[in-house]
């Protein structure tokens, strides 16, 4: 039986996303995600013009994905309400895509000029919500945003951390 086209694309994407995440971008090549994922190289470029695509496709679907969970806090009535919800629907993100906040957070840092080719970013959410509190958040809003960012990064890493301890035990 052979595998059909859109398997061998997600199951590149989905081996790039860990490969990326565990090693860093720069330092995972084509040959590395063929190898993981049991093709050749040349069978990456039928689905990829280059690693770059796949950096980016990866990095679109991702932050798209974490973008739509956080703007459906806006379905709340209250400002409180959309607050809790959006911390929810983030700390659940991340929860079931430890993985993909990891590739997010290391694709900003890695090509923060290229982020801004994007329409759908989580951080637009947040700002969105930090503005609708201006009354209730007294700090600037690149400040209220690095705070709630991360202090849900370390509250994610936290309960990562002594999740991981328990499963050893």
């Amino acid at each position: 039986m052979r595998v059909k086209r859109k398997d061998t694309k997600k199951r590149i994407l989905e081996s790039a996303l860990r490969l990326f995440s565990e090693k860093g971008i720069r330092e995972t090549t084509i040959k590395d995600i063929a190898k993981d994922v049991g093709i050749t190289e040349g069978a990456i470029y039928r689905h990829f013009m280059s690693k770059d695509e796949i950096v980016k496709e990866l990095f679109s679907m991702y932050s798209e994905e974490f973008y739509n969970r956080l703007v459906s806090a806006f379905e709340e009535k209250t400002y409180k309400e959309k607050f809790y919800r959006m911390v929810k629907e983030f700390l659940k993100f991340c929860f079931e895509n430890p993985e993909a906040f990891k590739y997010l957070n290391i694709f900003h840092y890695l090509k923060a000029e290229e982020v801004k080719e994007f329409l759908k970013l989580p951080k637009d959410a947040i700002i969105k919500l930090l503005e609708e509190g201006k009354g209730v958040i007294k700090v600037r809003l690149e400040l209220a945003l690095a705070m709630f960012v991360g202090t849900l990064e370390r509250v994610f890493c936290s309960l990562r951390l002594v999740s991981l301890k328990e499963r050893k035990v």
